[in-house]
């Protein structure tokens, strides 16, 4: 048997879970895609931060989330991580997989440039500018100047559940009408 070692770090809680990735299957269907750019991003991470959460499966072992992890840990001879098995039903497994790529959040700008300086500030410009890279942004240009004169506005946002798509343009337009601010946000 082989030994269940990596190079990557493993928090203590996780090392009972290390298994060998080559024996997971993925259901080719995963919508998620990463580029070339993004996959040596998730690597550098890897090597530098190691397994901050772990691939999750269903009980037989079919990738729910991490299945780029694995495939580029595999491509890095790393043939070990941290793998929670989920008693989760075939329907169930999609959908966890479709909430973990979707549910992010909205990210704000002038927070996102509050935590670059604070990165900046740290020395770290070089990794940071690797990440947003692989994803196809750059760092701005005036962070120097608004590193001094940083304020978060205040936004106060309301959510309005509708019955269908026609509630939700009849609402739309109605609010529109009377000045709001309004995006439509589908979930």
């Amino acid at each position: 048997m082989e030994n269940k070692t990596t190079t990557l770090k493993v928090p203590d809680a996780y090392v009972p879970l290390l298994e060998d990735i080559r024996l997971l299957t993925a259901d080719q269907n995963n919508p998620n895609r990463t580029t070339i750019k993004q996959q040596e991003q998730i690597w550098r991470s890897l090597q530098k931060y190691g397994w901050t959460y772990p691939i999750l499966t269903n009980k037989d072992g079919t990738l729910v989330d991490g299945e780029q992890r694995t495939e580029i840990c595999i491509q890095h001879g790393e043939f070990f991580a941290p793998v929670l098995r989920l008693p989760v039903s075939d329907v169930d497994r999609r959908m966890l997989r479709q909430i973990l790529n979707k549910l992010k959040g909205k990210h704000s700008k002038e927070l996102d440039e509050a935590e670059y300086i604070r990165i900046l500030q740290q020395g770290e410009e070089e990794d940071l500018k690797a990440l947003l890279s692989s994803v196809g942004e750059k760092l701005p240009q005036d962070l120097d100047e608004k590193e001094s004169s940083f304020t978060i506005p205040e936004t106060y946002e309301i959510i309005v559940e509708c019955r269908d798509e026609a509630d939700q343009k009849r609402i739309f337009d109605k609010l529109k009408s009377e000045g709001y601010k309004l995006r439509i946000l589908t979930l």
